[in-house]
């Protein structure tokens, strides 16, 4: 690696386990094993799946907050109703959560996928509490 000597470890994680936490505890171990390294060795981690999960997440929730600010900026606007403008504050949360207990009921974990249908979900979501609010009007 960069020109000198290296061997490179693989550490997958098994059907069902927690991407996250294992890579958590295999930098741990990493960290109590290296106190041991003969002088000169080292260890680099050169690719880490659960990084790319925990900014999915981050994203998710950040996109989740800016559609609920947006939905009340939209129906308040544009209807002028603080009736109308708390309906879908409340309904995004509520379909959000309830997406969650779905998916926990069927057993999918949070992984890319997952979180690509979440921000697919906050849109559509966002977007029918706009035309809910603005159709019972």
């Amino acid at each position: 690696m960069n020109g000198k000597t290296a061997t490179t470890i693989g550490v997958y994680q098994q059907p069902g386990a927690n991407a996250v936490d294992t890579s958590r505890a295999v930098r741990k171990r990493l960290d109590e094993l290296k106190a041991k390294f003969p002088t000169g060795l080292d260890y680099k981690i050169i690719l880490d799946t659960s990084e790319f999960t925990l900014h999915s997440i981050r994203e998710v929730v950040k996109t989740f907050f800016e559609a609920v600010v947006l939905v009340v900026l939209v129906v308040f606007v544009f209807l002028q109703s603080l009736r109308a403008t708390a309906i879908p504050i409340l309904a995004v949360p509520v379909s959000i959560i309830g997406t969650f207990m779905g998916m926990h009921l069927v057993g999918f974990s949070i992984n890319m996928l997952t979180m690509f249908g979440m921000i697919l979900a906050i849109g559509l979501v966002v977007d029918d509490a706009i035309v809910v609010v603005e159709t019972s009007r």
